[in-house]
């Protein structure tokens, strides 16, 4: 377990000691030198040239962080929450055996949840904080981004969450400019943007008929049927080549549906999500999810979706289910860089024929081999067995 960052001194106090720092030993190597740039949510921002330390305000930015720094994922992170320990054991397991040093980086509370408090954020004593756009918002109410202001110390947004289809490339090239990485950062957003360009362009070409999908969020996690609407994992159906059911069930842009509202709506296609959650504080229902990822086999990966649809009496009944249209993806496509595959597994779940030459797991495979430090393994899609 990561140690904890001490939070019993005032944030008068760590104020002061974070203003003297600024002035004495944790100058950057430029004696201070800025470079401005402007974050997701277009904010300007002035931020140091070259970034020693960095407080994260979630843990996944691990995602992009080995994107941009293939030989050293954590170097200049010095603090963060544990939401990819707690929710993504798999992935933290896999980096943990290769780069053990995890384990030194301290941890602060959740920023969603209010759980980090200033003092935590001042403690670490970052160059620069990194948050996601989501959580901007409660990082403000926590006091966290004035707090940090006052000691002269930035927050950066970016945005794999809200508006993924359009946030992620420009996110990647932001924390490669901020993090010093902007030579591999282009190189990965110009991959990404050539396979989202290779889906969205064979769809227009075709002038395919968006198919009519069910976004079915985190079954056993969240009772049936939690989904997205206009934004995440929705935005991904829509472009995929899908109409998102959801986008016309609920009125925010995460919410319940019931599994009678679904039968009756009767979509072509069911994408549910799933994940290792046994490790998170809300625990899932047991044997009532998938939990996809680095450590799930293939075959065991079917089996458990079949349980959880088993589970799930309206569902099973429904003729998506029977004709074999329904399908699990790795729940952390959600708030990833790497939501393109989820795009590519999406696009030939809906329109099979179209893309019956695009293979996504080789593409997982590829991903791995270019631009991570870590071998790809497990299993992040599976269909009924």
């Amino acid at each position: 377990m990561a140690r904890v960052v001490a939070s019993a001194v005032t944030a008068t106090a760590l104020l002061m000691t974070a203003a003297c720092s600024t002035n004495d030993e944790q100058q950057t190597a430029d004696d201070g030198e800025k470079q401005q740039i402007t974050d997701i949510l277009g904010r300007e921002v002035e931020v140091p040239k070259n970034v020693d330390r960095v407080l994260m305000g979630g843990q996944r930015m691990l995602y992009t962080t080995s994107i941009l720094n293939k030989e050293n994922p954590l170097q200049g992170i010095v603090a963060w929450p544990d939401d990819l320990e707690q929710n993504d054991p798999g992935t933290y397991k896999k980096y943990e055996q290769k780069f053990p040093e995890i384990e030194d980086i301290e941890q602060t509370g959740e920023v969603y949840d209010g759980s980090m408090s200033v003092e935590q954020a001042l403690n670490s004593r970052p160059d620069v904080f990194i948050v996601s756009a989501s959580s901007f918002e409660a990082a403000q109410d926590a006091g966290i981004v004035d707090g940090l202001e006052k000691a002269g110390i930035p927050t950066v947004t970016v945005d794999y969450f809200t508006d993924p289809v359009k946030n992620t490339a420009p996110s990647v090239r932001l924390l490669g400019k901020v993090l010093g990485h902007e030579k591999e950062a282009e190189e990965y957003a110009e991959f990404y943007e050539s396979k989202v360009n290779m889906v969205q362009e064979r769809l227009e070409k075709a002038k395919a008929t968006p198919t009519p999908t069910f976004l079915w969020r985190a079954p056993g996690y969240f009772d049936c049927c939690s989904t997205f609407a206009k934004s995440n994992l929705a935005q991904i159906v829509n472009a995929a080549g899908g109409e998102n059911v959801g986008d016309d069930m609920i009125d925010a842009k995460q919410g319940q549906v019931s599994p009678e509202a679904l039968a009756e709506k009767d979509p072509d296609v069911i994408i549910a999500t799933g994940a290792d959650w046994t490790g998170a504080k809300q625990q899932p229902k047991k044997n009532g999810f998938v939990p996809l990822g680095y450590d799930e086999s293939t075959e065991q990966a079917a089996k458990d979706f079949q349980r959880v649809v088993d589970g799930q009496p309206v569902l099973k009944e429904m003729r998506t289910v029977k004709n074999k249209r329904a399908y699990a993806a790795w729940h952390h496509f959600y708030d990833s860089p790497y939501n393109y595959l989820a795009i590519e597994w999406f696009a030939k779940a809906m329109h099979p024929d179209l893309f019956s030459d695009v293979d996504p797991q080789a593409d997982l495979e590829e991903l791995h081999e270019k631009f991570l430090p870590v071998e790809a393994s497990g299993t992040f899609w599976t269909g009924l067995p």
